[in-house]
């Protein structure tokens, strides 16, 4: 859903447009856990993607049994433990899948195969991870980075975040596009805090148009981006104060509590995609529920294009 002024409402609305796409071929990693079985099952029921499990068929084969599920929908990779990773690789460099999603592997593990330059997944783009969220109570969406991949970016790795995160807010049709950038305070305060400098010479980087048409402003704190009564009790004016879509995060442990503070505490959905490669990359947690990593494939695949 979207109103006159471009932002995007509804998290689900946004991603069920992937109803009108037909279905990508979907490799998906070591899927040996229950919630990212039942959710690759019900994108393929509902012909978003076409699934290719990689792992030991056995270990894969009983777990759909003991599921209930109907394996018509998949196609089986049986791989060895230690060529599981290569495989899936392999398949994304042959044209074999469209894009990949990792189940019951470390994230760390599996990002250093792919990067790996024989695949030609590594681009001259930095990786970096965007979320997609909803503010709970005005069900506005908006998109933050980089909570699982860069763990912490100087300011050259921010410029290509920041440029990652506004090549996914115009594929998903966000506009204008308002980013902000995070810190604990809204004032640059060295040498303690060096994210708020951080935040002001993005801030003059964008006015020399590298990013295209969209606003960045900080520093921000979370409240006083997305919350716009909170914005005018601390006097902070500008287009982005209150109404951000795009958050930058200083470091990835901002980004991860983030995270986990929307879909643990407030239980509320997410979806994440890393970008920057010749596809997306989908790396939900080990322990995100089904819905999320739904939402994540369906993240992707509106990506695809």
């Amino acid at each position: 859903m979207q109103d006159r002024d471009g932002d995007l409402f509804g998290l689900e609305a946004v991603l069920d447009r992937t109803r009108s796409l037909v279905a990508a071929r979907m490799v998906v990693v070591r899927p040996y856990d229950r919630a990212t079985l039942e959710s690759v099952y019900s994108a393929a029921i509902e012909g978003i993607v076409e699934p290719l499990l990689v792992g030991r068929r056995v270990i894969i084969q009983e777990l759909v049994e003991n599921l209930g599920i109907k394996d018509d929908y998949f196609r089986y990779v049986d791989e060895e433990e230690d060529r599981i990773l290569e495989r899936a690789a392999s398949l994304i460099h042959d044209g074999e899948a469209d894009f990949v999603m990792k189940g019951m592997v470390r994230t760390g593990d599996f990002i250093h195969v792919l990067l790996d330059p024989r695949w030609k997944i590594r681009t001259e783009k930095l990786l970096s991870h965007v979320g997609m969220h909803e503010i709970p109570q005005t069900k506005r969406v908006f998109l933050m980075s980089d909570g699982a991949i860069n763990i912490v970016p100087n300011f050259s790795r921010k410029i290509h975040i920041v440029r990652n995160a506004v090549e996914v807010a115009r594929k998903l049709g966000m506009w204008p596009i308002r980013i902000a950038m995070l810190a604990a305070v809204e004032k640059v305060k060295l040498p303690v805090m060096p994210a708020t400098l951080d935040a002001f010479l993005m801030k003059k980087f964008s006015e020399s148009g590298y990013f295209g048409d969209c606003e960045i402003d900080g520093p921000f704190a979370l409240d006083n981006a997305l919350d716009p009564e909170s914005a005018a009790e601390k006097g902070i004016t500008g287009n982005v104060a209150g109404n951000a879509n795009i958050l930058i995060v200083p470091n990835i442990e901002t980004g991860n509590v983030l995270w986990k503070t929307l879909t643990c505490l407030e239980k509320k959905e997410a979806a994440g995609v890393v970008v920057g490669g010749s596809c997306p990359i989908v790396v939900p947690s080990r322990s995100d529920t089904k819905a999320t990593k739904l939402l994540s494939i369906k993240f992707a695949r509106l990506l695809l294009g």
